[in-house]
């Protein structure tokens, strides 16, 4: 069964996400961008000049009419990524609280609440895990100590802190309708081949990464196009919110492999954690927790190297009694030795 694919972007990602990056400036540089290319080995200039200038005018013209108070500002400003992104999907996959939240009882709301944690961020949880059981498994989690902070503070605080969060969203509605306006045009094209491709049920790079990463994950049943997170993939309980110009960065990585160039794998074990990583993983498959404890890395580091090393066909994986183990794919390496070896006539 074909999922849903949306024409549309959805009002509750975009807006936390404009406030978010509005809030975090460097996430707009230049620097950033050469960055991000450097993690995937390919050319910054070409990606900045992919996707900057719409996502910049995005974010401009929403901060003309942007509203919020100085509270509500150092939120944003001291949220972590992985916090924004809960709140994004916890929003999205309960729209009708965007209008009815203050009449909705603390109780029902800590239970969405416990619900969503326990889905999007705590894994192995049983349903019916109490409140304890999930504070416990965030202290344990891979997650930073200030971001289970911030989900320590909204699980006290349930219905105070997600009816804030429904207030600035509907406080920046109408900044949210100007932004899109003013790209218009230039987001026309992008959101129709968005379409089109979803719409022919054609697997994508992203798609085979995110299984490669999660082998079990339920079927897609909706596909939603973002603006905001141009280069991000989100998969969460069936719903897919996809950036749109995600397989064109991809592409460019493919294309790089089509050309046989070394350079982007080069980059990639040239990193001294995705090296060492790699070298242990020589010795033998490993889980997750395993390679983080081996290697003095947190679990977190660990998942962000190793999209990296999967999208390279460095590291395959396969999920077995309920763990994700990861393998080195020698022959990769082997290519690259040959390259070397060819290039410099050893």
């Amino acid at each position: 069964m074909q999922p849903v694919i949306h024409a549309t972007l959805n009002p509750v990602i975009e807006i936390l996400g404009l406030i978010y990056m509005s809030h975090n400036p460097k996430l707009q540089e230049k620097a950033h961008y050469m960055e991000q290319a450097a993690e995937l080995g390919i050319n910054g200039e070409e990606l900045y000049k992919k996707y900057a200038p719409l996502l910049n005018r995005y974010i401009a013209a929403f901060e003309k009419q942007m509203v919020i108070d100085e509270a509500d500002s150092v939120f944003f400003a001291e949220a972590d990524t992985q916090f924004l992104f809960f709140a994004q999907m916890l929003f999205a996959a309960m729209p009708e609280w965007l209008n009815t939240i203050e009449s909705i009882p603390e109780a029902e709301l800590s239970a969405e609440l416990m619900d969503g944690i326990r889905s999007y961020i705590v894994d192995g949880l049983a349903e019916g895990a109490t409140t304890n059981e999930i504070i416990d498994a965030l202290a344990q989690s891979e997650l930073l100590p200030s971001v289970c902070w911030q989900f320590l503070q909204l699980i006290q605080q349930p219905k105070q802190q997600l009816t804030q969060l429904a207030q600035i969203i509907r406080k920046n509605l109408p900044a949210y309708e100007s932004a899109l306006l003013a790209v218009e045009k230039p987001l026309k094209k992008p959101m129709e081949l968005f379409e089109k491709t979803k719409r022919s049920g054609a697997p994508n790079r992203a798609q085979e990464l995110r299984k490669a990463l999660e082998p079990e994950e339920e079927p897609i049943h909706t596909v939603t196009p973002m603006l905001i997170h141009p280069a991000l993939e989100i998969a969460v309980e069936g719903h897919n919110y996809v950036g749109l110009f995600i397989d064109d960065v991809f592409q460019m990585v493919d294309n790089l492999k089509k050309a046989h160039s070394s350079n982007p794998v080069l980059k990639a074990v040239g990193d001294s954690s995705k090296f060492d990583i790699l070298v242990s993983l020589n010795r033998g498959p490993k889980y997750n927790l395993e390679l983080a404890e081996h290697l003095g890395l947190s679990a977190a580091t660990v998942s962000h190297h190793m999209q990296t090393l999967i999208l390279h066909g460095l590291v395959s994986v396969e999920k077995r009694d309920g763990r994700v183990y990861y393998t080195l794919e020698k022959e990769p390496i082997r290519e690259i030795i040959a390259d070397l070896q060819s290039i410099f006539n050893i």
